[in-house]
């Protein structure tokens, strides 16, 4: 896979940026705690959400794969910085149908599981020192 992106920024410090390409296209600033104006998406936040998205993408892959009875996935990201410390963390909120059982309870936390192993973006991440990690937050719909 190739990745091939434009960039571009103007009016300094606190000016803005933009960057452009397949799928993705978006407006960056510095953050304000930086000197920067603080409007739009940053280098770490943009990070983050590169974790967040394949993780998201890998567990609904498993998901479908192992014919999981899904009803609805959504992942919560948070990230926190602390000297020379950085740590993400994923919630996956795994709905399942109302015909799920306890085993597929059990089969979705482990696809969560899984899922935080393999994304290969995270495990890129916690190559350079970061802390990843991913909690499962399963229920079955009603």
């Amino acid at each position: 896979m190739d990745i091939h992106l434009n960039l571009s920024w103007q009016g300094g410090m606190q000016g803005s940026g933009h960057i452009e390409g397949e799928g993705l296209n978006t407006k960056i600033s510095i953050p304000a705690v930086y000197g920067g104006a603080g409007t739009d998406s940053n280098p770490k936040e943009l990070y983050v959400a590169s974790t967040a998205a394949c993780f998201i993408s890998t567990l609904t892959a498993i998901a479908q794969n192992k014919k999981l009875p899904l009803k609805s996935l959504s992942v919560e990201t948070t990230a926190h910085e602390d000297k020379d410390d950085f740590a993400i963390s994923h919630i996956a909120h795994v709905v399942l149908t109302a015909s799920a059982t306890d085993d597929d309870k059990e089969k979705a936390k482990a696809h969560v599981a899984t899922a935080d192993k393999i994304c290969a973006v995270g495990n890129l991440a916690r190559k350079a020192g970061v802390q990843v990690s991913a909690d499962a937050d399963i229920t079955i719909a009603d």
